[in-house]
């Protein structure tokens, strides 16, 4: 299964060409920020990153296959406040999660931050990629044809 947050729609581009590649049901996670007017939102996804509240997700599924993707961006340095709730309220007992982060920088330490997270779980640490986004959204195929050449290598 691949799970993802998204207020830009720029994450839901990559788990789109994700699952394009693997063939995977695709479930977008819901948060209380979605409907939040732009300063708002700001304001608490900022707050979330430097006070460590919680941004509460409605809709995490109730029982999850062995093995995940979770795509979310990188908020302040950190993995989106929303997606941390997801998986800090999942049950991922003994599951391997996978995680996919997309940030207007992409350096490996957003990367590297987002597998630390991971191993305080109760989950199997899988691969973690990392994607660069861009003003505009980007380009479906050209994404495809990237996670092509970052799997085999990984």
């Amino acid at each position: 299964m691949i799970l993802y947050y998204t207020r830009s729609q720029k994450t839901k581009i990559f788990a789109e060409a994700l699952h394009d590649i693997l063939d995977l049901p695709l479930y977008e996670l819901k948060s209380e920020l979605d409907t939040m007017k732009n300063f708002k939102f700001l304001y608490r996804a900022l707050a979330s990153v430097f006070t460590s509240k919680e941004c509460a997700v409605s809709n995490i599924p109730s029982s999850l296959p062995n093995e995940i993707y979770l795509c979310a961006p990188i908020w302040g340095g950190r993995l989106a406040a929303p997606a941390q709730y997801f998986l800090k309220h999942s049950d991922l007992s003994g599951k391997k999660a996978n995680i996919l982060v997309t940030a207007e920088t992409p350096i490996e330490k957003y990367k590297t931050r987002a597998l630390e997270y991971l191993s305080q779980l109760n989950c199997v640490a899988g691969d973690a990629y990392i994607f660069a986004t861009s003003k505009g959204l980007p380009e479906k195929d050209i994404i495809i044809e990237h996670m092509h050449e970052l799997m085999r290598t990984s």
